[in-house]
């Protein structure tokens, strides 16, 4: 696996969670900078709010990345407003990440991830959105058992697309 750590974080907590991906996967890692600073968790939110009702969405500065290499990017953020922050959708949508596969990772004080994986499904278009991590006071996934998951994905499937016996197997049972 080729990979690289995508992330934004606010108050440190996804950032310390990046960091531990970065490391255990030996990959690059890359904050994701808005282009105006945003203040703390709530007035966060009340930003985002008001920024989609006024539909002036904030950008962002940080260079995309040469992802010509890359087959998996991990992708981490706080949850805002129940969704992925708005300048995070906007670099995302501007990498190219069609067949690759995009594994996101968030932190929240109250909403859960599963609005955010529909989100990123959208906007990352010809990749592949599977293995959600997400930490939470309230909800915390198990980190050792998704980094195993994380890692024995890729062998597992190429095992299963690359085993011509069972393909066989399979055409002669629905032959008969």
């Amino acid at each position: 696996m080729k990979a690289i750590v995508l992330y934004y974080s606010q108050t440190g907590n996804t950032e310390i969670i990046a960091k531990k991906i970065a490391k255990d996967f030996s990959c690059e890692l890359v904050k994701i900078e808005p282009d105006i600073v945003y203040g703390g968790f709530l007035s966060s939110c009340a930003r985002v709010i008001g920024d989609r009702f006024r539909k002036d969405l904030p950008t962002y500065v940080t260079e995309i990345p040469d992802l010509s290499e890359i087959d998996t990017v991990f992708v981490g953020f706080p949850i805002w407003a129940a969704d992925v922050p708005d300048f995070v959708q906007a670099f995302l949508k501007d990498c190219d990440l069609d067949g690759k596969r995009i594994i996101p990772f968030a932190t929240s004080r109250m909403t859960g991830i599963e609005g955010a994986v529909e989100t990123l499904t959208i906007i990352c278009g010809g990749a592949s959105v599977e293995h959600p991590f997400f930490y939470s006071p309230r909800k915390k996934d198990n980190y050792k058992a998704w980094r195993a998951e994380v890692s024995a994905a890729p062998a597992e499937e190429a095992a299963e697309e690359a085993d011509p016996a069972e393909e066989g197997a399979e055409e002669a049972a629905t032959e008969e």
